[in-house]
């Protein structure tokens, strides 16, 4: 009876093996454990059967699977360490110095082994990389979703990402923030930091922290940042302030600007300074000018 009930299980929970190890058709984690499970709220992404597991779509690709259960990974829990955008900067050349000196070694574009991937840099006396939880200040620069099926920005094809299982339904996307050191922008995009807003039990108020640029999102879900980010702000407008908190990734399906005497040469889509990110994101806070102070972001919205 047992053997029965067990090829029954895994008949309606389908599996795909990731490094030899089994993983649910559906999500894994329950809200309660989720770092911001006080204000999580549960979507179809998120169905323990049904909805999309941590690793993602399977293509058969165990280090592509191995990248998309990276970004999401919410099980970090050590302490936040403050970086800055220079440091991203830091991140990216001693990965590359660990690439070309086998360090870490490439199958294909993605890494081969992560853990290759977790001791980069020193900041503050403590070794960082992938998995790493860290807190960056800096300006919104611009944010929207990123690949559904309303996509009109040109660094995307809006069918979806793997490791949201693909689906272009706005529910099931990343939001894509760019983050830039001062006000004013540096280098334009490619001086930015990138960071994650998961759909995995996006909190409601998480769900409009974008630019409201895209006119049938807009009317889906009305943007916090209209008019409050540096890529698209006026005169007198000022973009707004954040401390985004979540653990370091290393996003090999993408390749950052290239830099050479102060200038530009060479700008990748979607631009960014490196490929290391924050993703997913944990915590948003926000700086309230008014009161002078920081707020969780449902706060400052409401």
């Amino acid at each position: 009876m047992k053997r029965i009930t067990i090829v029954f299980c895994f008949t309606l929970l389908p599996v795909l093996t990731l490094g030899g190890v089994l993983l649910p058709s559906g999500f894994e984690l329950a809200k309660k454990q989720m770092p911001y499970a006080k204000i999580a709220k549960a979507h179809p992404i998120d169905d323990a059967s049904q909805g999309c597991p941590r690793a993602g779509a399977d293509d058969k690709n165990t280090y592509h699977s191995a990248q998309n259960a990276a970004k999401n990974d919410f099980t970090e829990t050590e302490t936040a360490v403050p970086v800055t955008v220079d440091d991203f900067s830091r991140l990216q050349e001693a990965t590359d110095s660990a690439i070309a000196s086998k360090t870490v070694q490439l199958e294909g574009k993605y890494p081969k082994n992560r853990t290759q991937l977790t001791k980069q840099i020193v900041k503050n006396g403590k070794s960082l990389g992938e998995g790493s939880v860290v807190t960056i200040e800096a300006y919104v620069f611009g944010a929207h979703y990123s690949n559904t099926k309303y996509n009109h920005y040109s660094n995307g094809n809006g069918s979806g990402e793997a490791n949201n299982c693909n689906n272009d339904e706005p529910e099931w996307n990343d939001i894509h923030v760019a983050l830039a050191s001062i006000p004013a922008g540096d280098f334009g995009e490619c001086g930015t930091v990138t960071a994650e807003v998961s759909p995995h039990y996006r909190p409601v108020t998480w769900s409009r922290f974008h630019d409201g640029l895209n006119g049938e999102i807009e009317d889906i879900l009305p943007g916090l940042l209209k008019h409050q980010v540096v890529d698209q702000k006026k005169a007198g407008e000022q973009p707004l302030r954040v401390k985004i908190t979540g653990p370091l990734f290393y996003d090999a399906s993408h390749q950052p600007c290239r830099f050479k005497n102060g200038k530009v040469v060479k700008r990748n889509s979607p631009a960014r300074r490196s490929i290391w990110e924050i993703h997913p994101i944990y915590r948003i806070q926000v700086y309230n000018l008014e009161k002078d102070k920081w707020q969780e972001l449902d706060d400052w919205a409401h």
